[in-house]
């Protein structure tokens, strides 16, 4: 499940994964904010955080995602995770993406938010 991250700047989409990650939660909680981020025209920024809580991807649900992200047009992306095979992974696929994305370890959460809002 996707908990939304409070008090963000304006103009980013931030979450939490509790639990494990299905491509459900994706489509649920990011897709209507991005549809009405575009339709504003502003500048997309996502922050993913995938921290204690975070229990992994349900089965299939990394290669659903990676395709879900591959459509999305966004100025700023931050993972947030201290795993380090998920961050070797994401700055294989960032070069695969339509914008900056850049990967920060769990204790960086606040510089993630801040780098992202840029």
């Amino acid at each position: 499940m996707l908990e939304p991250i409070d008090d963000l700047p304006d103009g980013c989409i931030g979450l939490s994964a509790v639990g494990q990650f299905t491509i459900d939660d994706f489509t649920t909680a990011v897709e209507p904010d991005v549809e009405s981020m575009v339709q504003r025209h502003a500048k997309l920024r996502l922050i993913l955080h995938l921290g204690q809580r975070f229990e992994g991807f349900g089965e299939g649900e990394w290669g659903e995602l990676t395709d879900e992200l591959r459509h999305i047009r966004f100025h700023r992306g931050a993972v947030v995770t201290d795993d380090g095979h998920l961050s070797g992974a994401i700055n294989v696929l960032k070069w695969t993406l339509h914008g900056h994305v850049r990967t920060f370890h769990n204790r960086e959460l606040g510089a993630a938010i801040r780098w992202a809002a840029t």
